[in-house]
């Protein structure tokens, strides 16, 4: 399922991991940070590591690196607790180096006092762990995306007119039979599921292995300025997916928008180099995949002047924002 956008990322980050493995002991600290610097801004592998710091918020893994620090010698229990400890710890010695001393750590555990020797250790004990984590987890994050590209492309390219007669038919059911649709093609690619899943705040549209540890929340909305679904109304399916990854303690969430207007609908959100439109808000990233299954009256050189509608990341942020401060009142 690799396409050349997973093949793209996983080589920049090799490249930026071979960097710091090899950098001189004058650049190690800066290759660090900027290894860093390019997972916070890569959306699919800040996405991992986010997910990673979730999965381990139980373990106590920055009372762990404290005591790292202080002294102790002490590795991970779990793959997953390793990398945590060693993307927490690395992180602390780029923020502030003097306090995470490495060479102290690497002199504790038998590595030698040189600073190469240091980062040679940190290297090996603290890096590598979560690196290979995001490297083995870049796929799991990315399957989704690549079945919902395809999905997207199969919609809009073949059965356009379809989808959009099956919305119009019964326009209170359309946002409930185009959702039917996209789970019928996600089985299809082999995407095992649970439709409608109970959570404390309703049902999300789709929770793939409900019953495993890795969980993919998707929101299926219909955006119909027409039918009074506009941007509102997408703003509240965006906080109604908020609050599921909240329940549920995911880190990730897709909203899959059927739009069925002649207008454009443009999400102006931070650039990344992601396939879709992200938002990270709260440690959790949203992905926005737009299907246009409009039928056009004309072809594009007969309709004029696009038009669209806009929703940015302020008006998403304050549709959660503002339910939390209601929850808040009400309690």
């Amino acid at each position: 399922m690799e396409d050349k956008y997973i093949q793209a990322i996983r080589y920049k980050l090799q490249k930026r991991v071979r960097r710091v493995n090899s950098a001189e002991t004058s650049q190690f600290h800066a290759c660090l940070s900027h290894l860093f610097q390019f997972i916070d801004a890569m959306p699919t592998l800040a996405s991992v590591r986010d997910g990673l710091l979730a999965r381990t918020a139980l373990m106590n893994v920055e009372e762990s690196v404290s005591r790292i620090v202080n002294g102790e010698v002490l590795t991970g229990e779990t793959e997953e607790e390793s990398a945590a400890i060693g993307y927490v710890l690395l992180k602390r010695f780029v923020d502030d180096s003097e306090s995470t001393s490495l060479t102290s750590i690497a002199f504790r555990s038998g590595a030698g006092t040189e600073y190469s020797e240091a980062f040679e250790f940190a290297c090996a004990a603290f890096l590598e762990p979560f690196y290979e984590y995001i490297d083995e987890h870049i796929d799991d994050q990315q399957a989704i995306l690549y079945v919902l590209r395809k999905y997207k492309q199969h919609c809009e390219w073949f059965r356009r007119n379809e989808l959009h007669q099956l919305a119009t038919s019964e326009t209170r059911k359309a946002e409930e039979s185009l959702a039917y649709d996209l789970y019928k093609y996600l089985h299809d690619q082999g995407i095992d599921f649970t439709i409608e899943p109970r959570t404390a705040s309703g049902r999300p549209d789709l929770l793939t292995e409900q019953v495993g540890e890795d969980k993919v929340l998707a929101d299926a909305k219909v955006f119909w300025p027409s039918e009074n679904r506009g941007s509102a109304y997408i703003c509240r399916g965006f906080n109604q997916l908020y609050t599921y990854t909240r329940d549920l303690n995911e880190p990730f969430g897709y909203l899959v928008i059927f739009k069925m207007c002649e207008e454009d609908l443009n999400l102006m959100l931070p650039p990344t180099e992601a396939m879709f439109p992200c938002l990270t808000y709260n440690n959790k990233s949203f992905f926005f995949v737009v299907v246009d299954v409009c039928e056009y009256k004309g072809t594009a050189s007969e309709r004029g002047k696009l038009k669209a509608y806009e929703i940015t990341d302020e008006q998403l942020v304050q549709a959660v924002t503002s339910e939390t401060a209601d929850e808040a009142e009400s309690g």
